[in-house]
């Protein structure tokens, strides 16, 4: 049992650090993407600027669906949020339960980037536009500055 307890007060102590460490900038990621979003609708750059989805399009509405439970809707909006919410499982226990660091999380973080891309070419060629997430938003910088670019 003091086994255990050792773990977890390390853990924690790990977490604070990260947190005192990392904290200012999740606090500044978030305060951009409310404001952001206020402005444009959307906090993703790629779409603000040419209004098309990007390859993590809906994960953030899917890792929101997930949290609360709503598994197939978060399947829906885009599945790779399945495979990031394990990715960042194994890195949690690994870092904050185990107290090591897990390696292989390059390798992870690679094969989830080829895997929103892999996503992204079958879903923009099955859905867009106009299944959410993949339709085209309206008003970007590059249709306000080139006014032919999405056909005006």
């Amino acid at each position: 049992m003091k086994r255990v307890k050792n773990h977890m007060q390390r853990g924690l102590e790990q977490c604070r650090k990260d947190v005192r460490k990392f904290g200012a900038v999740g606090g500044l990621m978030l305060l951009y993407m409310a404001v952001v979003s206020l402005f444009f609708g959307t906090c993703c750059p790629i779409r603000i600027f040419t209004g098309l989805p990007c390859p993590g399009c809906g994960i953030t509405r899917a890792a929101v669906l997930l949290v609360t439970g709503r598994w197939q809707q978060a399947w829906q909006m885009n599945p790779v949020i399945f495979a990031i919410a394990l990715a960042a499982l194994y890195f949690a226990a690994n870092r904050y339960l185990l107290g090591r660091k897990a390696k292989e999380m390059k390798w992870v973080v690679a094969a989830i980037a080829v895997l929103l891309l892999a996503v992204y070419i079958v879903r923009m060629n099955a859905c867009f536009p106009g299944k959410e997430p993949y339709n085209y938003q309206k008003g970007s910088i590059l249709e306000r500055i080139l006014p032919a670019y999405w056909g005006k």
